[in-house]
């Protein structure tokens, strides 16, 4: 089972050779596709497209407008972004932290007041 969020679950559905057109007793639909809205934890999906044909670059041009994003309708809570790999994830956590130190609060989105706790937590990091 894939347990993911998805824009586009019948197409991915459809590319994998599962039924989905099945109905009745004897139906063997494979898709289920749970809306954001009956979740446990209520979640609310923002889907943005960006035009470009290479992937980098795009990617790049994606970074300030998904920092602007979470600036705007999450400032107080996590967000999560999907991206396609790992090296893809160091560099968009690398241009989202380069964007939030260029802010005039640049601890916005740490939740915290004592340099002290920060301190802590940053001595036990390690790259």
């Amino acid at each position: 089972g894939l347990s993911t969020a998805l824009a586009n679950p019948y197409d991915l559905a459809d590319w994998i050779g599962i039924d989905t057109e099945g109905f009745g007793v004897d139906a063997k639909q494979g898709l289920y596709n749970f809306r954001p809205s009956v979740r446990p934890v209520p979640m609310v999906v923002h889907i943005q497209g960006y035009p470009g044909r290479h992937y980098c670059p795009r990617m790049a041009t994606m970074n300030k407008p998904c920092y602007a994003a979470i600036k705007d309708l999450s400032p107080n809570k996590p967000s999560m972004i999907f991206v396609a790999s790992r090296r893809q994830t160091r560099l968009t956590a690398m241009d989202l932290i380069s964007h939030s130190a260029t802010e005039e609060d640049t601890k916005a989105f740490l939740n915290c007041d004592s340099d002290e706790y920060i301190e802590a937590i940053a001595s036990t990091l390690n790259d």
